[in-house]
């Protein structure tokens, strides 16, 4: 099902007040292959102490190595773009799903403010997102502002719980 979250002056999320949510729930590790959504994240990630910064050719890889560094002992995050995890759909089936790992995805949900504005043509990546979630069974909640913050915390300990992927949208990218 496609939801819609009102676009407000508040819309999308504090770079800094995200990093330091990801910090405190204790990842070790970023896997990210950063694009216009997630770039202040990345940036505040990676000048942040404590947390080692990988940077995969494609999210395939980046799924792999998520779950090559959980296996290690570590706890990883990845940020990708929905069409990215359209790309790694057979790594997060094969790394993920199929031998429980507890991946944390965090997914730049493209296309969803021009959708949201009724603008043409709404990028095809757009209405695939949460059914391909929904039928691998991943589940998921929405990171629109700063008051969604706690959805990280909430899907994070949902995938430690299950030892299974569960991942957060955003679809308003996050602000400096």
């Amino acid at each position: 099902m496609i939801r819609s979250v009102e676009r407000s002056a508040s819309a999308g999320v504090d770079a800094a007040r995200a990093a330091a949510t990801i910090l405190d729930l204790g990842f070790t590790d970023l896997v990210s292959i950063p694009d216009g959504e997630s770039r202040y994240l990345h940036r505040a990630l990676l000048e942040a102490p404590g947390i080692d910064v990988y940077q995969p050719t494609r999210e395939g890889e980046g799924i792999a190595l998520a779950a090559g560094l959980w296996v290690g002992g570590r706890k990883p995050i990845v940020v990708l773009q929905n069409t990215g995890l359209m790309e790694a759909g057979d790594a997060v089936r094969g790394c993920g799903l199929g031998p429980h790992i507890p991946l944390f995805l965090l997914i730049g949900w493209r296309g969803y403010p021009g959708a949201m504005e009724g603008s043409l043509p709404i990028d095809s990546a757009y209405p695939y997102t949460e059914p391909i979630l929904d039928a691998w069974g991943i589940p998921h909640r929405l990171l629109m502002t700063d008051d969604d913050l706690g959805v990280i915390g909430e899907m994070a300990a949902k995938a430690e719980q299950t030892s299974l992927p569960a991942a957060v949208l955003y679809g308003y990218g996050f602000r400096p």
